[in-house]
């Protein structure tokens, strides 16, 4: 796996004429604006929408203003891409059409997580980038309007409103998008608007939350959700998790919900930056303790089975004894 110059990019994208942009699955709204940030750049320098395949079989309603949501598609429609563009996932457990990798000879890759295990030939990786979008949006240097609409909000999206992990950086993105003519204000609103069901959910959550220290844990079973939420594709956990960050002061939050299958996925946060949260689930996943887990430092993910009180207790001494 190498790192691509911006040069070698460019060439790789002028030459190939079909291509296949995919991302994780339960794709949040970093994945989908990297997705389509990508999208409207190709476009932007004359190839057909045609060819280009942005592959998102499901997606939350709370996305549907993104720019160019209406090309999203369920499935490939070619058996051969000359690229295939991979953003915004680092473990192949997470990827959402694995099988797309085998139809091309080119793989590129653009994130931001500390860690990426996927084999491909190119990538663009920064993890200390605040949000996926913002890595495309200094190596693509587009000024395509639907391109710079994505990526502010992928970046307002994955940094909670500019609340979480935001560097300098991306203060400075945000500030040049707005003098580029991006309503910033208009995307704030539209992820700050909660659907009434997340609401609901977020309130059961901070309801049955408890303490322990300076660490607050939560969780949602399956009889909390709709026959219609119980897979989780329709379930916004990071909307849920704003939602209760709003009224409830923690340094770190552990959120599980059950999904289909009886396991627990759980979301971290941490605003102790000394803490590595991506290190200890790594750590557990080593162990055995959890069958997944990874993401970053201050905002990681899990899958485990077992008991719920049991995990809970795991996760609550690793970050005591880390701090």
């Amino acid at each position: 796996m190498d790192t691509i110059s911006i040069e070698n990019l460019s060439k790789i994208f002028s030459t190939a004429e079909t291509f296949a942009i995919i991302t994780h699955a339960r794709p949040d709204g970093d994945a989908i604006s990297s997705s389509l940030a990508i999208f409207w750049h190709i476009i932007s320098t004359g190839k057909q929408e045609d060819n280009i395949d942005v592959i998102i079989p499901e997606f939350l309603d709370d996305f549907s203003f993104i720019p160019g949501i209406e090309y999203l598609k369920t499935c490939p429609s070619k058996e051969k891409y000359d690229v295939v563009i991979v953003v915004d996932v680092a473990c192949m457990h997470l990827l959402q059409g694995v099988d797309i990798l085998n139809r091309s000879d080119c793989i590129i890759c653009f994130d931001h997580h500390d860690e990426t295990t996927i084999p491909f030939n190119y990538c663009i990786i920064d993890h200390k980038s605040p949000s996926c979008t913002c890595i495309i949006y200094e190596i693509l240097n587009s000024t395509e309007k639907n391109f710079l609409a994505c990526i502010a909000t992928g970046l307002i999206s994955d940094t909670n409103n500019l609340t979480l992990n935001t560097s300098n950086k991306g203060k400075e993105i945000i500030k040049a998008l707005t003098e580029s003519g991006v309503d910033v204000n208009f995307i704030i609103s539209k992820l700050a608007s909660p659907s009434r069901r997340t609401m609901e959910l977020a309130q059961i959550a901070k309801d049955r939350g408890f303490f322990s220290g300076s660490i607050f844990c939560t969780y949602l079973t399956q009889e909390d959700l709709l026959a219609s939420e119980r897979n989780l594709n329709t379930v916004n956990h990071k909307s849920i998790i704003a939602e209760i960050q709003k009224s409830i002061k923690y340094d770190f939050l552990v959120f599980a919900i059950m999904n289909a299958n009886g396991q627990w996925k759980g979301s971290m946060r941490a605003l102790n930056s000394n803490v590595d949260l991506n290190a200890i689930c790594n750590k557990l996943v080593t162990e055995g303790k959890f069958i997944k887990g990874g993401g970053h430092s201050y905002s990681a993910g899990f899958t485990a089975v077992g008991n719920l009180d049991d995990i809970f207790e795991t996760m609550i001494s690793r970050i005591q004894k880390a701090i």
